[in-house]
């Protein structure tokens, strides 16, 4: 309020309450006529405060002039409430406070304000309603109310608030206890022929107001598929209006075709078809019977006759209802049967004809390894003096063998036409490249004979960190594979000998690498039932130095664990450690001494592995969790790319427009609902195409 308005309104508090210096009119005192033409209502209100002893504090906004008659003596009180009157008349509100005296102020904010004084004060009420919709009555109370009065309809407790004069809220009371009445009536309809449903959906259509959605007519329409009736409730004048309409629907469906075509939409005809054969006890086709899953088919075994020699699905069999069978053109059935069992067969298809509910099942295989070997071996060969070894060591498996080596510097002496050197000579040199490590020796004459000797030391560290993270999505109840990795042949038998006419080799090729096999099954609570199958092959190598048969580490978790919906869990895991001691020596001479270590081969291998499987279920319930899904997928790909060459435009983008000719998958907007009064913010949607920070 501005300072000029603050000094009127205390001026014109203290010229009320003082009064003019002049006496008072003769209609101002008591026991006195009332007669006003076209006063200043500031006067008036001056006068009034002089003769009834009260004092007002006139807001600024106050203006204007009252015409007041009275044919009696008013008394103070009487005069006090035709002062309140004309007030009401002139459109200002009176208010008392708390030091006693009163705020007269306009109207149009009465509703904010408390309630004011007189028989027409200025109030609020509360009107509960028992059968009225809130804001159907607030509607209706809306118009009566006052321009300076407010309605507020409370659906929560189905209450409306109404802030206005006494008399006007008197007159809206009484109005509310007429309308607030429940005069509609029940009405059950049961079918024969329609289906509840169908007739439900025509009604609701029908009886929709011009330019309503259906649903929104003067009676409501329910449909009672267990019984396959209709729960009318409305007027019982629009009640007795609706019945012909609906028992003349369902008699024109009595003569209507009994075959109908139904066309699926989510659901497998072929795997569905079993199903509703067994409900109305029509005999299993093979053809269906092989098709359909065994959760499909309940489990129960097939006679062996009737799979033998199957009746046709077209062709009813004695004492059966129905007849169904599936067109192999169409996702669809084609059911013959009554109005009553087509009736239960098109609500059994409605249940399970269902969008089904997906699962994204990521792993993550996690191993770690480290293996360390050493290995020092001597070996020793005595030989006379034709060359012809009088005695020796050799330990094979673990260091470089001796007597290949001695086999191919003695095979020097063969003729060169002799194909025994050639075949010595090889093996010798093979010996020599499949050593490990330092590989050292000498020899010389012994008196009449030769003597010679290998030295072999080695030492192999290997460590190895395995992190693979396969991931797939499949349907609920549906099992999936994928497998990422190579088929390596396997020699399973083979004869290569020289005097064999028709040498051969048979080999079996078998997969190597990462293989997941699962199937969830999403349970009634949110959480998920997973049976599992995680297989980790890979090649470690040949068996031996002198053999070429494949060695393959394998890591394979078969079980069956229940997780909630986007937790982590361990579906296994492997912690192994284990160290090897192998010593071959001569008996008597390796444990000598000092010299012992030049008659015996050491071998120290110690190894520890460390294995653990992690699963993740993700539900995907609706096609925006789908795409969310691929849309974040899509953009981790697409940054992996543009991080390895940012001025180079990402190949997927560009495969996307020139071939599959349309849009990179985009994550949908997030829906964020909030109770009054709470502000949450809304996470930033991630940037299509980030340009590359300098």
């Amino acid at each position: 309020m501005k300072r000029s308005n603050m000094i009127g309104a205390v001026l014109a508090a203290v010229l009320a309450v003082q009064g003019p210096l002049a006496a008072a009119p003769a209609w101002a005192q008591t026991g006195q006529t009332l007669n006003v033409q076209g006063a200043d209502i500031r006067a008036f209100i001056q006068d009034v405060a002089r003769s009834t002893g009260r004092t007002f504090i006139v807001d600024p906004g106050v203006a204007g002039t009252v015409t007041v008659s009275s044919d009696r003596p008013l008394s103070r009180a009487q005069l006090f409430e035709v002062f309140l009157s004309t007030l009401r008349a002139n459109g200002l509100v009176v208010t008392p406070t708390a030091s006693g005296a009163y705020r007269i102020s306009p109207a149009q904010g009465a509703a904010q304000g408390p309630a004011t004084v007189g028989n027409e004060r200025f109030s609020t009420e509360v009107f509960q309603l028992r059968h009225l919709d809130a804001a159907a009555a607030a509607e209706t109370i809306r118009p009566l109310v006052g321009a300076q009065g407010q309605v507020l309809a409370n659906p929560g407790a189905n209450s409306v608030v109404v802030a206005d004069f006494s008399d006007n809220l008197a007159r809206i009371r009484a109005l509310i206890g007429r309308i607030d009445v429940d005069r509609t009536g029940f009405e059950v309809v049961t079918l024969q022929n329609s289906s509840a449903r169908e007739i439900a959906t025509v009604l609701q259509t029908v009886l929709a107001p011009p330019g309503g959605q259906p649903g929104q007519g003067m009676v409501s329409v329910t449909p009672v598929e267990s019984s396959n009736s209709i729960v009318l409730r409305g007027d019982p004048s629009s009640l007795a209006r609706i019945r012909p309409l609906i028992e003349d629907l369902d008699r024109r469906a009595e003569s209507a075709d009994d075959v109908r075509v139904v066309f699926l939409q989510h659901a497998n005809a072929e795997a569905l078809l079993p199903v509703l054969q067994q409900i109305v006890g029509q005999q299993v086709t093979a053809a269906s019977a092989n098709a359909a899953p065994a959760s499909a088919r309940g489990g129960a075994p097939a006679d062996a006759a009737a799979s033998a020699s199957p009746a046709p699905a077209s062709a009813p069999v004695p004492g059966q209802r129905a007849t169904i069978a599936r067109f192999p053109g169409a996702n669809a059935l084609v059911i013959s049967a009554s109005a009553d069992t087509q009736r239960m067969l098109a609500e059994v298809i409605r249940q399970l004809d269902q969008r089904r509910q997906q699962v994204l099942i990521e792993a993550i295989v996690v191993e770690l390894s480290d293996t360390a070997v050493r290995e020092l071996g001597v070996q020793w060969l005595l030989a006379g003096e034709d060359g012809v070894p009088t005695g020796l060591t050799n330990y094979s498996d673990r260091a470089t063998p001796l007597a290949p080596i001695a086999g191919g510097l003695g095979a020097g002496q063969l003729d060169e036409d002799n194909p025994l050197r050639e075949q010595l000579q090889s093996l010798a040199l093979n010996s020599l490249l499949g050593a490990n490590g330092f590989v050292g020796g000498g020899g010389g004459s012994l008196g009449n004979g030769l003597f010679g000797f290998i030295i072999n030391a080695a030492k192999n560290d290997e460590g190895s960190n395995l992190l693979q993270t396969p991931s797939l999505m499949t349907l609920d109840n549906e099992e999936a594979t994928i497998l990422v990795g190579q088929e390596v042949p396997i020699t399973t038998g083979e004869t290569l000998l020289d005097g064999n006419s028709n040498p051969f080799r048979t080999t079996q090729r078998q997969d190597i690498g990462v293989k997941l096999i699962v199937r969830p099954q999403i349970n009634a609570g949110g959480s998920i039932t997973l049976f599992l199958r995680q297989e980790v092959s890979s090649i470690n190598g040949v068996l031996t130095n002198s053999a070429s048969d494949l060695v393959l580490n394998k890591r394979e978790l078969e079980t069956t664990l229940v997780v909630d919906d986007g937790d982590i869990a361990v579906a296994g895991g492997l912690l192994d450690q284990n160290d090897r001691l192998s010593v071959d020596g001569v008996p008597g001479l390796a444990s000598l001494p000092v010299v012992g270590g030049l008659f015996r081969s050491t071998s120290r291998q110690r190894g520890r592995t460390n294995l653990m499987v992690f699963i993740r279920p993700t539900i995907i319930r609706s096609p925006a969790d789908a795409q969310a899904l691929a849309a974040d997928r899509w953009g981790y790909m697409r940054q992996q790319q543009l991080n390895n060459d940012p001025a180079v435009e990402p190949s997927l983008d560009e495969m996307l427009r020139d071939y599959m000719r349309t849009q990179p998958p985009v994550a949908p907007d997030p829906v964020i609902t909030a109770p009054v009064g709470e502000v949450i913010a809304a996470p930033l949607a991630p940037v299509a195409d980030p340009a590359p920070r300098e």
